[in-house]
């Protein structure tokens, strides 16, 4: 038997149900067949300009979840890490003095490297924030996104600190004199 509809595209046609002459009787059961209705013999037609809408995608709790705990490690490290760039030369300078180099000058290259360190890792928090949500908006795993953001928070902090450091020439001094002649 051939249908002389054209191939139906995927969910232009609903499936029919199968259709028994009036008045027949299955043979085993007994029961009896009504007659088809009318409103059944007709295929149901989506017009084709309206697309059909794709599945939705179930929630994913455990990356909402796991999302949003990561995104607020990062607003609370951007938060506490803030102050801690902001006054860069005087932690440096502490640090170096623990491993031996007493005379760190370079108090102004590494305010402004705290200073950019800042304003980047602040960038990517909110930029992290904000793929985060349209992802998990999308219901697409967004768990990722926060750890990209760390880590270009932190690459961003270890550039600024090795700039300040390295930009002290009583630094270089140092480390040439460590090395063997």
């Amino acid at each position: 038997m051939t249908d002389p509809r054209p191939r139906p595209k995927y969910g232009e046609y609903a499936p029919l149900p199968p259709a028994a002459p009036e008045g027949v009787t299955e043979p085993s059961t007994g029961a009896q067949y009504p007659a088809p209705a009318l409103h059944t013999a007709v295929p149901h037609v989506i017009p084709a300009s309206v697309p059909a809408a794709p599945p939705e995608r179930p929630r994913r709790m455990w990356d909402v979840l796991l999302t949003a705990t990561l995104l607020l490690f990062g607003v609370v490290d951007v938060i506490n890490g803030f102050g801690t760039a902001a006054n860069l030369g005087p932690i440096l300078r502490e640090g170096l003095a623990a491993q031996g180099f007493d005379g760190f000058a370079a108090d102004e290259a590494a305010a402004e490297a705290g200073a950019v360190a800042n304003i980047v890792r602040v960038i990517a928090l909110v930029l992290t924030i904000v793929f985060a949500l349209i992802q998990i908006q999308r219901t697409k795993i967004a768990f990722w996104i926060p750890l990209v953001g760390a880590t270009i928070a932190t690459i961003a902090l270890f550039v600024a600190i090795f700039v300040a450091v390295l930009s002290d020439p009583g630094f270089m001094t140092y480390v040439d004199s460590l090395q063997p002649q």
